[in-house]
């Protein structure tokens, strides 16, 4: 009895001592592991890409500032930004150095002779460039801008360009920075632009007022613009007041010199 006993108490109770491996929590405990070890590699690897793109694109800030300024850029400073941007892009796809590309080669086509052959080839290019980074951000205003003016080198001031135009005054209303560019396209659009593309520049219009009245008065000068003004300001008789004693100085002031 006494063995009976002293075997009975050396077996397993429950199953809990010597049971055998569970192969499905092995499988699980490898899938993780294997899981864990890939999505490892694939953060490094994209932290790695994040930092060369990053490191690429910095070459390019320089003369972006510059043009964030509104200082000159040279052909051999926009091709600089050109290469920087692409090369940026080359390890991570980025809405705004696409943007910035198609600027870059805006501004190499811009240094060209007007009859050479290069040139629409570059502003086609920067189109497609300009398009690329709108389909991923589109809400920048710089870019809807640059499109529009790309567009409008290309077949003139159709649908598609005014649309643009319109698109980057929605975007950013009140950007200061491009506000003399997008009231120059307005200003040269305004005989096509419909209602709508006119109500949008007649509101540049009168917020360039409030921000440089001079500096409206000259732009308005070179592209023969003042009736434009005077029917953004025609509400806000004060101001009007105030653009026409400048106008008046500016031209008694060109014929002086």
């Amino acid at each position: 009895m006494a063995t009976v006993t002293v075997n009975a108490m050396s077996q397993p109770a429950n199953g809990e001592r010597g049971a055998a491996p569970d192969p499905i929590g092995c499988v699980q405990r490898w899938s993780l592991g294997v899981v864990l070890a890939t999505l490892a590699v694939f953060l490094v690897v994209m932290g790695s890409r994040f930092t060369l793109a990053s490191l690429a694109g910095l070459a390019g800030e320089p003369v972006l500032s510059k043009l964030r300024d509104a200082l000159p850029v040279t052909a051999h400073e926009a091709e600089g930004l050109l290469a920087a941007k692409q090369g940026e892009l080359k390890w991570r796809a980025n809405g705004e150095a696409a943007i910035d590309a198609g600027l870059a080669r805006l501004l190499i086509a811009e240094s060209l002779p007007a009859d050479e052959k290069n040139r629409a080839h570059l502003v086609s290019a920067a189109v497609t460039d300009l398009k690329q980074g709108l389909m991923a951000t589109p809400l920048s205003g710089r870019g809807w801008a640059r499109l529009a003016y790309g567009l409008a080198a290309l077949e003139g001031w159709s649908a598609a360009a005014q649309t643009a135009l319109q698109f980057s005054i929605a975007a950013a209303p009140f950007e200061p920075s491009l506000m003399p560019f997008r009231l120059r396209m307005g200003f040269q659009a305004w005989p096509t632009l419909d209602a709508r593309g006119r109500a949008a520049v007649l509101q540049q219009v009168r917020y360039a007022a409030k921000v440089d009245l001079r500096s409206l008065v000259l732009l308005a000068g070179q592209e023969r613009a003042f009736p434009v003004v005077r029917a953004a300001l025609r509400d806000e008789p004060h101001v009007l007041a105030e653009f026409e004693r400048l106008r008046t100085q500016s031209a008694s002031d060109r014929q002086r010199g």
